[in-house]
């Protein structure tokens, strides 16, 4: 006893005010053990406010019994007994005194009734369950009672309403938040169909409650699912009820009410998770789903979709399903701001109709006024970010949505792609493990994959690589970053079984398709097998074509095969006169998708500078709106390419130094460029230092590796390192073994000379 008499004797020495600081902090105390105990034990939503209407009516007897208590002279809970002279003695009114208040508002009286509290709440709680898993009265479930058998079929039928575009995005609703329990399945469309049609029932007809108990009959089908919607003036009353297929007895209903159409979706929502509690779905399962995108549109329908398209991307890869249901979606609600941005970003991802993209970032920022908070910060973002490229306004817009919610996955996840923008590889990856932890999305994790090759940690990449093929098998950037790791390591072989494994195992996935053939191309092009190369990216081009997108008409990978690794001008001058020939820029109808600037660059690296520029003039002429500064790189390395040929190579330096400023995330850009200016300018220390720097920054793509090697064996040998020498010249040999005969003979120099050198050295 000694525990309880010390609380008691403790609180008979603090003030009303100690004793209400005391009672907050266990009743806080008391809120989470009941939320912890309720989401682990899947106890019913109203336990937690149950328990906090227990404490509110404790609050008032607890502060009372501080005050009768507090007051000087106020009688002990235990009082020693006292003799008094029997002279003195007098009968006492017993009853009375024990209903006076300050005996009653006792302490031992108020812990006693506080443990007495959650004694009802345990007992109410235990008898609940109870019935509810045994099937007992009103509360008990209906797989419970035996009227349902679990996983057993169920049908659901077309909810009714006046309008049937309402009716249909209802049902759709209706049926995907039943599809997510594991208590019953909801049969599907299709499966009806025989039935329908031996009923004579056209199976595209609306599927009424008649039509469905009676399909329900035919099938051996215990139930079925009905629904209602009717408006009453500017409100929507939503019914569901389950019904018997034989007698059309109802088992259980519930009924929600939305104010306006804005609220239909979350009143779907709670309607079908109050008729999976019926049937017996556990509280647990029922507060484990995901409920649609929080996004602002009118139609219940479009959200659908755009909720499909989200779910096609983050947990699928799946960007051409996202991309064509969010086109769905924005043709049921032309004002639906956030499908327009996610159009935007997921056309701009793909890499495809930068036209298109642009136009739906923008459409998404110009309806940014009737948008939340959220929403709007995200169309602020992506427009300055992709539009106007102005990382510092897209910074503050995505800081802005972290304020509302510090663990807001997409902006954190967005947050970490502007800094990689800006060169803070290690504080992206910050962001995206952040984001990651809170939503494991296949994009997050893809650019956590792709940040840690960028960082040259390859085995943490290999980790991403591995928990993205698990988690995402069918994701093709998990493929791909595999084998951007292989390119990284030098393991050729492992790339092109990569690239084949991404083939067989995504066979209806264009893109896939497309980009396993651009990494075997890039793989025979590495070894000098330069018409396997070629073949390959016709292949590859083909599926761009397919997939109408401008560049499958366009051979840049034969041109630059050709001018770098061939050395023969007159042959890549032709091949690009004559792609300009047979489609001619001005036929693609997008200005923004006319590869003006590919073909600036190819130009210059000729050295032919009037062409180079009048394809920059062109640009600017087709897109006079265009900010100047956002193309500001790519005439960086036009200008750098231009003075490289005419010999200007301080010049061509400092337009590539100002290249690498300008596009801090491509580590390698112009790091090869600046190596051959100093080459060419006879500062060969300079020119090794940079073409080493080159080889040794991790890249998605190499396609100069084996002239790097080349060169530097001769830089070295020129030097007189022949240690080095040997090293390059045996790694040249190496990778071009297999290569093309018309390569043959540079690789027999450089085994002749590796050979001198081994025999020279001993």
């Amino acid at each position: 006893m000694s525990g309880p008499m010390n609380l008691l004797d403790g609180l008979k020495e603090r003030s009303v005010w100690q004793v209400l600081a005391v009672y907050l902090g266990v009743s806080w105390v008391a809120l989470q053990v009941v939320d912890l105990l309720k989401q682990n034990m899947g106890l019913p939503d109203w336990v937690f406010p149950f328990a906090i209407v227990l404490l509110v009516i404790g609050l008032p007897v607890i502060l009372a019994t501080a005050m009768l208590q507090g007051r000087p002279g106020a009688a002990a809970d235990v009082a020693p007994a006292q003799s008094t002279p029997a002279t003195e003695s007098r009968p006492a009114p017993v009853a009375d005194a024990d209903m006076t208040p300050r005996n009653l508002f006792t302490w031992r009286n108020a812990l006693v009734g506080g443990a007495l509290a959650f004694v009802l709440l345990t007992a109410v709680t235990t008898a609940f369950m109870f019935m509810r898993n045994r099937g007992i009265g009103p509360v008990g479930s209906l797989v419970a009672k035996g009227l349902l058998d679990e996983r057993s079929p169920v049908i659901l039928a077309d909810f009714v309403a006046d309008d049937a575009g309402l009716s249909r995005a209802a049902t759709e609703a209706f049926r995907v938040d039943l599809s997510q329990t594991r208590i019953i399945k909801v049969a599907e469309r299709a499966s009806l169909e025989p039935a329908l049609e031996r009923m004579q029932v056209d199976p595209s007809q609306t599927l009424t409650e008649a039509v469905a108990r009676e399909v329900a009959v035919r099938e051996g089908i215990k139930a079925v699912i009905s629904g209602e919607i009717t408006q009453a003036g500017g409100s929507y009353v939503l019914t569901a009820r389950i019904v018997s297929a034989g007698d059309g007895l109802e088992l259980a209903s519930h009924r929600e009410t939305a104010r306006d159409q804005t609220e239909i979706i979350p009143a779907i929502d709670r309607l079908s998770g109050k008729i999976r509690e019926k049937i017996g779905e556990s509280f647990t399962s029922l507060r484990s789903d995901a409920p649609l995108a929080a996004v602002t549109t009118s139609s219940l329908e479009a959200l659908e979709l755009y909720s499909e398209a989200l779910e096609a991307v983050d947990h699928r890869g799946d960007a051409e399903a996202a991309i064509r249901l969010l086109e769905e979606a924005l043709e049921i609600d032309p004002e639906f701001a956030s499908a327009w941005r996610k159009l935007g970003i997921e056309l701009s991802n793909a890499r495809r109709e930068r036209a298109r993209a642009t136009h739906a970032v923008t459409r998404a920022y110009e309806l940014k006024d009737r948008l939340t908070p959220r929403e709007r910060y995200l169309a602020e973002a992506a427009y300055y970010l992709d539009v106007q490229f102005d990382e510092a306004r897209a910074m503050t817009a995505y800081e802005r949505m972290l304020d509302l919610d510090p663990n807001d996955d997409w902006a954190l996840n967005n947050l970490g792609i502007v800094y990689g923008n800006l060169g803070d590889e290690e504080r992206a990856l910050q962001l995206y493990q952040r984001s990651v932890a809170v939503d494991s999305s296949s994009i997050t994790l893809g650019n956590i994959m792709f940040t840690l090759i960028r960082m040259s940690r390859f085995e943490e990449a290999t980790q991403a690589v591995e928990a993205g093929r698990r988690l995402f098998p069918k994701d093709r950037r998990f493929y791909i970053g595999a084998i951007d790791i292989a390119m990284n390591l030098e393991d050729y072989e492992g790339m092109d079984a990569l690239a084949i494994d991404m083939q067989e195992a995504l066979p209806s996935d264009l893109p896939a398709q497309a980009v396993s053939r651009f990494h075997l191309a890039e793989s025979a092009g590495l070894q000098g097998r330069l018409a396997a190369a070629a073949a390959l990216e016709r292949e590859a081009r083909g599926y761009l074509r397919q997939m109408g997108l401008p560049g499958g008409d366009y051979a840049q990978g034969e041109f630059w095969m050709a001018l770098d690794v061939r050395n023969d001008t007159a042959s890549a001058k032709a091949l690009i006169e004559r792609m300009l020939v047979e489609h001619p820029l001005e036929d693609i109808e997008e200005p923004l998708d006319r590869p003006y600037f590919g073909f600036a660059v190819g130009y210059a690296a000729l050295g032919d500078a009037d062409r180079a520029r009048g394809m920059m003039d062109a640009f600017r002429a087709a897109v006079p709106d265009a900010p100047e500064d956002r193309w500001s790189d790519d005439q960086a390395r036009v200008d750098g390419l231009v003075a490289l040929n005419r010999g200007q190579y301080d010049e061509a330096i400092d337009h590539f130094q100002e290249l690498r400023r300008l596009q801090p995330r491509c580590s390698t850009c112009g790091l090869d460029e600046i190596g051959q200016a100093h080459d060419l300018a006879g500062r060969a220390d300079s020119a090794v230092a940079w073409y080493r720097r080159d080889l040794e920054t991790p890249q998605l793509s190499a396609p100069n590796r084996p002239i790097l090697f080349e060169r530097l064996g001769q830089l070295y040998d020129e030097q007189g390192d022949l240690e080095n020498a040997a090293l390059y010249y045996a790694r040249f040999v190496e990778l071009w073994a297999d290569a093309d005969a018309e390569l043959q003979p540079r690789v027999g120099v450089a085994r002749a000379r590796l050979e001198e050198i081994i025999r020279e050295r001993g």
